[in-house]
């Protein structure tokens, strides 16, 4: 493809002179993208939560934090929780209460609170 200008020039693009890539070239390349790469990598690595070890975490904390009381002779789930939330919905924690430990309260049993 040839482009006339005053008819005295001729430009030829298909004899475009096209610098010759040498291997360090692609070396350079190589790494760029391969840096690029581990950066991405790395930033992600910091934006996204580590779901894994927070899931350890929780599940650790629920194991360490279940409280229990020990009935004593004459209890009932709506004593114990009468002693465990005295100002609060007595009713719905009893619900609880049986839900968790089963229907009935025996002395010496461990009662898991809620």
């Amino acid at each position: 493809m040839s482009i006339a200008i005053n008819n005295q020039f001729a430009i030829s693009r298909s004899h475009h002179s096209a610098k010759r890539v040498t291997a360090r070239t692609y070396r350079r390349r190589r790494v760029v993208v391969a840096l690029a790469f581990l950066t991405f990598a790395l930033a992600l690595s910091f934006i996204l939560p580590n779901t894994s070890a927070a899931a350890e975490q929780g599940e650790v904390a629920s194991v360490v934090t279940q409280k229990y009381i020990v009935a004593l002779t004459g209890d009932t789930f709506w004593s114990i929780a009468q002693r465990v939330d005295p100002y609060g919905n007595i009713t719905l924690l009893v619900d609880q209460l049986v839900i968790i430990n089963g229907g009935t309260v025996t002395p010496g049993q461990k009662i898991l609170l809620p």
